[in-house]
């Protein structure tokens, strides 16, 4: 599972220069807890306002239609002056919620692509869930009204598609006594291979509603003490 995504972009008529100071200036947690009855889906997210490009960045992003508004020259002088314009008067409202565990989403050996030593190369299959296509929808909306309320001169927003390039990778490690339903025991060890303890989010069996990197901090941080714990008292294999 990753988190669910989308992204609504706006230009504003002065400089706000959101490039400076934090990645993330500004989060909004009042969809985290939505009702399933009035909007038709389950889960909840945030909303983070961010400005996380370079100049390069910008200019390079912006190539595919995404953080100039649709319709601005992609070649030219008049890309040029729309970078220039717009690098410190834009403000993205990044989307991130719920993605739902489903079974058929894996990690696995890929049969036929092999790596540079030969070995089966890893195969990620993932689809999103219609529930977070709706979910990420109802989200993209709410960040429009935001942007049209804060006074943008134009916004826009990408269109809401199944997920190609994944970030915030959770889950199929999940944690548990039973080694025929989990992979790592409560001490984060796996059950196949007593060495082996992971500290990372896949032992997650859900995405959350929000951006995972805390959570993971104090998985590891735990993962360290029983390690430390294990090793004192020489639980670990030589």
């Amino acid at each position: 599972m990753p988190n669910s995504a989308a992204i609504a972009f706006a230009v504003f008529d002065e400089p706000i220069n959101d490039y400076k100071g934090f990645c993330v200036s500004r989060l909004i947690h009042d969809f985290y807890e939505l009702d399933p009855a009035k909007t038709g889906f389950y889960g909840g997210g945030g909303l983070d306002a961010r400005f996380d490009w370079t100049p390069i960045g910008f200019a390079g992003g912006a190539l595919p239609p995404s953080a100039l508004p649709p319709g601005t020259p992609r070649w030219g002088k008049e890309f040029k002056q729309a970078l220039h314009h717009n690098f410190t008067r834009t403000l993205e409202i990044f989307c991130h919620g719920s993605s739902l565990p489903v079974e058929t989403n894996s990690f696995s050996l890929d049969p036929n692509v092999k790596d540079a030593w030969g070995l089966p190369a890893l195969r990620m299959t993932y689809r999103d869930h219609p529930n977070d296509l709706k979910m990420m929808e109802w989200m993209r909306d709410r960040a429009l009204e935001i942007l049209d309320a804060a006074g943008a001169r134009t916004k826009w927003a990408n269109p809401v598609e199944e997920q190609q390039l994944a970030v915030h990778l959770l889950g199929t490690c999940r944690m548990g006594n039973d080694p025929k339903t989990s992979v790592i025991n409560p001490d984060h060890r796996a059950h196949d291979l007593p060495n082996l303890f992971l500290c990372d989010g896949s032992s997650l069996v859900t995405s959350g509603r929000g951006q995972p990197t805390m959570t993971i901090e104090a998985l590891a941080f735990r993962a360290a003490d029983r390690i430390t714990a294990l090793a004192k008292r020489g639980d670990l294999s030589s």
